[in-house]
């Protein structure tokens, strides 16, 4: 499809800065104004990983659920069984892989919290959320300066 969401985006960025960000003098509204480009660009860079980093945070959130399904209360663990007994979304529904993570996490969330899990599946869940977090492909860009740098009135 002509244009790409990512075409679309770059577009976006080109306008905000050979059209907008010349007319942009006061130094805050500047700042701000290249800090959204910075998202934008972040966004256009990640947007086509987010599908393949989805299927596998969905499979190995699944795999992790299923090694504690046994250490959880009765109704928590019929849940996640209810969950793992779901088929996996088709991979090219973006919207589906992403509220089938948004169910996965919510139900690991919820088994963090448990008092029976064990120090070692406690390690276990906090390396895979370390291992989730490192291959993120979105990353927060800052788009306000920090406190000190805000004009004053």
């Amino acid at each position: 499809m002509k244009p790409t969401v990512e075409d679309q985006l770059q577009g976006t960025c080109r306008i905000l800065e050979t059209v907008v960000a010349p007319c942009v003098g006061e130094p805050f509204a500047r700042t701000i104004l290249d800090g959204l480009i910075a998202n934008l660009r972040m966004l256009t860079a990640a947007l086509p990983a987010v599908p393949g980093f989805l299927r596998h945070d969905n499979q190995a959130s699944a795999g992790l659920l299923a090694t504690l399904r046994d250490s959880l209360p009765d109704e928590l663990a019929a849940r996640v069984s209810a969950a793992l007994a779901e088929p996996e979304p088709d991979v090219a529904d973006a919207a589906a892989l992403d509220e089938r993570n948004r169910g996965l996490r919510e139900l690991l969330a919820a088994a963090v919290c448990c008092e029976g899990l064990a120090r070692e599946q406690h390690r276990t869940i906090v390396h895979h959320m370390t291992e989730r977090a490192s291959r993120m492909p979105m990353r927060y860009v800052a788009t306000a300066p920090s406190q000190a740098s805000k004009p004053t009135n």
